[in-house]
């Protein structure tokens, strides 16, 4: 009896349900799928990968492109989509496009390295280019950009509105914006999320309050850090922040204290995305909480599906403003 046919009946499925587990050949429900790998654990069959990729002409291979290896938002992202594309027979190599130069010369390394699917979990306008290269030499992208594919993004504008609504009823009127990233840039959609919200409660977003990102434009720590430093060197006419992400929000608030200006007593601090990090600070940090684990798991089913030619939707993820202790009425803690 044939390995595939001791898969087959381990796992009570025919031998081509197991030939479609492998290949990626045809959707195979999840549950399945997993029956069919345990069995190929427990049967000890062993796949011959390099066949399987001159069968199909597939590798097997998906890629994560991020801006930030550091920031633990990606580290879950990535978890969760190494994990469910195991589960489809896809491995997921993570590429920091900081470290890779996403251009258009270096898109061919992609496409020389035969990967079948790309999710950009960030994009900036530069990279156009070359993703549009990437594109049309066959590569399967999903983004936040409708253009170049299915789109999986992640909805702010609720969530924003809903943190600027909690600070003006808490009194604050002056609230600033930390950055991180361009504000130029065409995808920098809570910039102008945060500009609709300040409008809707009939507050004025300040430009003195507007801190830019500066290049190589790395939402981190440090760039919180020197983006406070710069607010601070323009005014302290000012009783909230929100920042583009918690690194950049953590880094703001350690120059706020070199000022000796505390949270939430003088400032109230908000960040975004929720890092596991961020509820273990003292006090907790105030953030939009963005489910990343769900957008890994959706993105790789999203490219397997898109590269075995099954029919697949664009998902919308909506990202949720979670309260902090980072936060108070303006008055809290002046005398």
């Amino acid at each position: 009896m044939s390995k595939r046919k001791e898969v087959a009946l381990a796992a009570g499925v025919s031998e081509a349900t197991v030939s479609h587990v492998i290949n990626g050949t045809k959707y195979v429900s999840p549950e399945l799928t997993m029956r069919v790998r345990k069995a190929i654990e427990e049967k000890g069959y062993r796949l011959n990968h390099a066949a399987r990729c001159l069968a199909t002409n597939r590798s097997g291979h998906l890629a994560l492109i991020v801006n930030n290896l550091k920031n633990p938002r990606y580290a879950e992202v990535s978890e969760a989509m190494q994990g469910q594309a195991r589960v489809r027979g896809y491995i997921v190599s993570t590429i920091d496009i900081n470290l890779f130069n996403f251009t258009e010369d270096a898109v061919f390394d992609l496409i020389s390295r035969n990967i079948d699917g790309v999710f950009l979990a960030t994009y900036i306008d530069s990279m156009e280019p070359a993703v549009r290269r990437a594109y049309e030499h066959g590569i399967k992208i999903i983004s936040g950009i409708p253009r170049f594919g299915k789109v999986l993004d992640v909805e702010y504008k609720n969530a924003i509105r809903d943190m600027v609504s909690c600070l003006a009823g808490l009194g604050h009127r002056r609230i600033a914006y930390l950055s991180g990233y361009s504000i130029k840039e065409s995808s920098h959609e809570k910039y102008e999320n945060f500009l609709d919200a300040m409008k809707e409660q009939g507050l004025l977003a300040d430009k003195e309050l507007i801190v830019d990102g500066q290049p190589p434009f790395v939402a981190d720590m440090d760039a919180g850090y020197h983006a406070m430093k710069e607010l601070l060197g323009r005014t302290r006419d000012f009783t909230a922040v929100f920042a583009v992400n918690d690194l950049v929000a953590i880094g703001a608030m350690k120059a706020l204290r070199e000022q000796e200006l505390w949270v939430p007593g003088d400032v109230s601090v908000v960040g975004c995305d929720n890092i596991q990090f961020s509820a273990y600070m003292q006090p907790e940090l105030a953030t939009i909480r963005v489910p990343k684990a769900e957008m890994g798991r959706l993105a790789a089913d999203m490219l397997c599906d898109i590269i075995n030619g099954i029919p697949c939707e664009d998902a919308i993820l909506t990202a949720k403003f979670q309260p902090g202790g980072t936060i108070g009425g303006i008055f809290k803690g002046r005398a």
